[in-house]
């Protein structure tokens, strides 16, 4: 039913939660979180009528009315008050920056945020509003995923390393982000081997660093 992405975000998950799936489409997310009883109920938010309707179908295909709730929402704008998690998957940064700026987050429990790409630009927003990265993964299903998991509660700003690469992913140092690095550095030497830009090669060296046990980099200063 789900994507190895999807399901993978459905384990960070806590049970027993309500969830307010921004973007849901086909809302395969909240109607898997209530089909596997880990969560009591669950919403399913999109800003247009056509992917909505296709949500609708969904909920009525596995038998979830009243428990998987669509919701015509521009973002956050109609989130409901019983809402404990947020997730919003798939979408790029931008998007995404526009549909938290401006909310009131701190009644959430965590919100888990799921972009394509610009990750670093995501930890730059989320450390210039002080808000708590609770934790972080990476995902390969076909393409490396990054996913970040953060609340409102103030956090000091975090370091330019913490930014560029994650600050519970350079704690934690896991197989999955061993593989991304790798992958990164290959292609940075590939775009090198076009390009001749020093820079490229200076982050290539910089993630060896990490890769050979310098996750101590990743601390803040």
């Amino acid at each position: 039913m789900l994507s190895e992405r999807l399901l993978t975000i459905s384990k960070l998950i806590d049970k027993n939660k309500v969830v307010f799936d921004v973007g849901s489409d086909h809302a395969l997310l909240p109607c898997f979180l209530v089909r596997e009883g880990i969560c009591p109920k669950a919403y399913a938010a999109d800003n247009k009528e056509g992917p909505l309707n296709r949500a609708k179908e969904t909920i009525r295909r596995y038998g979830l009315e009243g428990k998987v709730i669509p919701v015509l929402s521009d973002g956050l704008e109609n989130i409901r008050e019983d809402v404990d998690i947020i997730t919003i998957c798939g979408m790029g940064f931008h998007t995404v920056k526009k549909i938290l700026d401006g909310h009131d987050l701190s009644a959430c429990e965590k919100i888990i945020v799921q972009i394509n790409k610009d990750n670093e630009l995501l930890r730059e927003y989320l450390s210039d509003h002080n808000y708590t990265i609770l934790d972080e993964t990476v995902i390969f299903d076909g393409f490396y995923y990054q996913v970040e998991i953060f609340n409102a509660k103030h956090h000091n700003r975090y370091g330019s390393l913490e930014i560029r690469y994650g600050p519970r992913l350079l704690e934690k140092m896991d197989d999955t982000f061993k593989d991304y690095l790798r992958y990164r550095i290959a292609k940075l030497n590939d775009i090198y081997s076009r390009s001749h830009n020093e820079d490229l090669l200076k982050e290539a060296e910089e993630i060896k660093m990490i890769l050979n046990g310098r996750s101590d980099v990743g601390k803040s200063l």
